[in-house]
């Protein structure tokens, strides 16, 4: 659209079959996948052109504002002795959807990180479902991580033990996250679903070449798994999850190999998400082996929903069986992380939300052991369009 303003762009009528359409919506990216009706495979290889070129173009976003407070120098951003910081988060979100008559939905997603001097990509992918299940092709979260419930997802305010404090622990296995990957999903069959991913590296950036050849963090061959059940008993709804992660290091040092490190990565998770009268609990275990990280997790939360508002407790427990650094076995303390959260919808799309926490054994000052209690706080307003 060469010549013509942004505002013309969304508002003029062009001869085109191109529809731009912009919605409101607050955009969830853990959402679970829904049941689909089963068609055949002639109907998947025939007749999937579409009758007719109409691409409907979605855009949404949110803008964020905040503050952060910690004690003991625990802030990530070199806040020193100051003890807060202010911090902007903000996203544009642009989703393309079309569909054939054959029942064949395709479309794709991008969503941007925009920042104040630069933006960036943070995910894109091609999708494309029916009656055969869902494939998503791209930079996307993978099959461990969308499928995966625990109580990290039943928190309120930025996320409670997972959301924007500086003290929190480690509340899920390390799971592949944005990197280039295929995935599929299965139809949802009797309250079931199955997903898988492949990533080959990573460490991948958006050419396709690798960053950390030979680097012993990098991660290459890395499937995730994951299975999980919706469903009900009486009036609760309930949502039972377990996943997995299969990755091979792509090297490893002398030193590595004298102390036993076995850098692949096997990791598993088991969680359960339960809603009854406003109430959501969720509860997970994992059992993490990350390449010289070797630990349990335990994470619980509750929530309470009540008109425009939302308040959550949530707990996790780390126990360390082993952490590497630098080539050299750390005595790392077993951490307790407690959290309290709660959201205000206190205009059309506008959100109020805070966040404390406290940890017995701040993950952040492990090297300093007169200051591993530590308190941390966040406060945001946040725009959701």
């Amino acid at each position: 659209l060469i010549g013509c303003s942004a505002a013309d762009a969304l508002t003029r009528k062009w001869k085109s079959p191109l529809r731009v359409r912009v919605e409101n919506g607050n955009m969830n990216t853990k959402l679970l996948l829904g049941s689909t009706a089963l068609v055949s495979a002639g109907v998947l290889l025939a007749g999937t052109a579409p009758a007719r070129a109409d691409i409907e173009v979605k855009l949404s976003g949110y803008t964020e504002f905040g503050a952060k407070l910690a004690t003991d120098d625990s802030l990530s951003n070199n806040a020193g002795d100051r003890g807060y910081s202010f911090f902007m988060d903000n996203e544009i979100h642009v989703r393309a959807n079309g569909s054939t008559d054959s029942g064949i939905n395709y479309g794709s997603k991008i969503e941007l990180d925009v920042g104040s001097n630069n933006a960036g990509v943070d995910e894109a992918v091609l999708t494309f479902s029916g009656g055969f299940g869902r494939v998503e092709l791209g930079r996307d979260d993978g099959a461990e991580d969308v499928m995966y419930v625990g109580g990290e997802d039943a928190q309120a305010g930025t996320g409670g033990i997972d959301g924007d404090t500086a003290n929190l622990g480690v509340v899920q296995f390390v799971d592949s996250s944005d990197a280039a990957k295929v995935t599929y999903f299965t139809p949802r069959f009797a309250g079931f679903q199955v997903g898988g991913s492949f990533v080959p590296d990573g460490n991948d950036q958006e050419d396709g070449r690798d960053r950390f050849e030979g680097n012993e963090t990098s991660r290459e061959k890395w499937f995730g798994l994951g299975v999980n059940w919706v469903g009900g008993l009486g009036p609760v709804d309930m949502t039972l999850a377990a996943v997995g992660s299969l990755a091979d290091g792509e090297g490893q040092s002398e030193d590595q190999d004298a102390i036993g490190w076995d850098d692949d990565a096997q990791s598993w998770a088991v969680g359960g998400l339960f809603e009854f009268a406003g109430f959501t609990f969720g509860a997970g275990f994992n059992k993490s082996d990350e390449m010289g990280r070797e630990l349990d997790i335990i994470n619980v939360g509750l929530k309470y929903g009540f008109g425009p508002a939302n308040v959550s407790v949530g707990y996790t427990y780390n126990d360390y069986d082993r952490l590497v650094i630098g080539g050299v076995d750390i005595d790392a303390d077993d951490s307790h992380v407690y959290a309290a959260s709660a959201d205000y919808n206190f205009l059309p799309g506008m959100t109020l939300k805070a966040d404390v926490s406290y940890a017995s054994d701040d993950p952040n000052t492990n090297d300093r052991p007169d200051t591993t209690d530590t308190w941390a706080g966040v406060i945001t307003v946040q725009l959701d369009y």
